[in-house]
């Protein structure tokens, strides 16, 4: 650490004299943050390494000049603590580097008597990173609640999904016991399938209980596979009632994931919907469900249809909020999706069929990747 010059040290010394304290050249020089002697003018007498190297400057650059060199125009009020009685209270002020660049700073200024008059020493402390933290935690908080409520604003959607399917269900169930001769295990495998999917609509809401809690949700070691065939079963009501022929070939291996395994089947479930819902008016309907594993540490999950494709027009935007190509559609079904997947370190985009149609895809990362 730079020891004071001569005339510094006996201009601090004779400053430390005059109130009996221990030797400020010593303080000074032994201090982390950066100190800086004025005179009443606003002359700055001396200062310490850690002050030159925080402006950038060379001591002798400093030395004999006004402070203000040191602040903006717009901070030149540091002067309203060179008046005797006023020093003792710390403010926030904005500093100016050699270079041009301003940083924010908190400046204490203490008052001393000397023979030459009253001497102030201003301690001067770089508030730049506490500033970037201070932003980094405004943003996450911005982040989170931004997240809320793009959650909040898609919750509807996410559980119309099960609520349709346990309507489906219920109806089927009405219909088959209207036949003659309905049998008793076929009726208790309907109702089985719609209390899956009250089950299902229970853990969408604890999911966004846990998350406005904690701030994230729990994700644990599953096999891709088996949520991908589950979330296939929550849709093979709607997918049979639209009269769309499904294919699931799930030939990814290995697929152990580490994820939220009712945000995935949200995903999926709302792909399928989507597939199923574009081909409605289509007179081709098929819908194939794939996994596989690709550049070794990724699996990847295609969704694809034989509908009308994309209008080229939301293709860029297709995963924007409130971007929808449905009538009625709240255009936040595919926002959500995309949350989802790159919370989960993943990629989810759209693309043309190639027999006709769309593919909506997503990869994620293997847990031993």
């Amino acid at each position: 650490m730079r020891s004071l010059s001569i005339s510094e040290s006996s201009f601090a010394a004779n400053a430390a004299q005059a109130e009996g304290r221990p030797d400020l050249t010593t303080m000074m020089a032994a201090a982390f943050d950066g100190i800086v002697v004025l005179d009443e003018r606003g002359t700055v007498r001396s200062l310490n390494a850690e002050a030159a190297a925080l402006f950038g400057y060379a001591p002798d650059e400093v030395i004999g000049r006004d402070f203000g060199m040191l602040t903006p125009e717009s901070e030149r009020s540091y002067r309203d603590c060179l008046r005797p009685g006023a020093p003792g209270v710390c403010r926030r002020i904005d500093g100016l580097r050699k270079d041009g660049s301003v940083f924010p700073m908190e400046l204490g200024v203490s008052e001393i008597a000397c023979e030459q008059g009253s001497l102030f020493i201003g301690l001067i402390r770089d508030l730049s990173q506490r500033r970037r933290f201070e932003q980094g935690v405004q943003e996450l908080q911005a982040n989170r609640l931004d997240l809320i409520e793009n959650m909040a604003a898609g919750l509807a959607h996410e559980l119309k999904q099960p609520l349709a399917a346990i309507g489906a269900y219920l109806n089927f169930a009405r219909r088959y016991l209207n036949e003659e001769n309905p049998s008793v295990e076929k009726v208790a495998e309907i109702l089985d399938s719609a209390d899956a999917q009250i089950f299902r609509a229970s853990e969408i809401m604890d999911n966004l209980r846990q998350f406005i809690a904690r701030g994230e949700t729990a994700k644990t070691p599953q096999n891709l596979n088996d949520v991908i065939r589950t979330a296939c079963e929550f849709t093979d009501a709607l997918a049979r009632q639209h009269n769309v022929i499904t294919t699931v070939d799930l030939a990814a291996s290995p697929d152990l994931v580490v994820i939220n395994k009712v945000q995935i089947q949200q995903v999926v479930v709302n792909l399928k919907r989507n597939a199923v819902e574009a081909m409605q008016n289509w007179s081709q309907r098929e819908m194939r469900v794939s996994t596989c594993v690709v550049e070794g540490n990724l699996i990847r999950v295609d969704v694809a249809d034989t509908g009308p494709g994309l209008p080229e027009e939301v293709q860029s935007r297709l995963f924007a909020q409130f971007t929808t190509t449905k009538p009625h559609g709240l255009g936040v079904g595919l926002s959500i999706s995309r949350s989802i997947i790159e919370a989960h370190n993943g990629k989810i985009w759209a693309e043309p069929n190639p027999g006709g149609g769309a593919v909506f895809s997503f990869v994620l990362p293997l847990a031993d990747a």
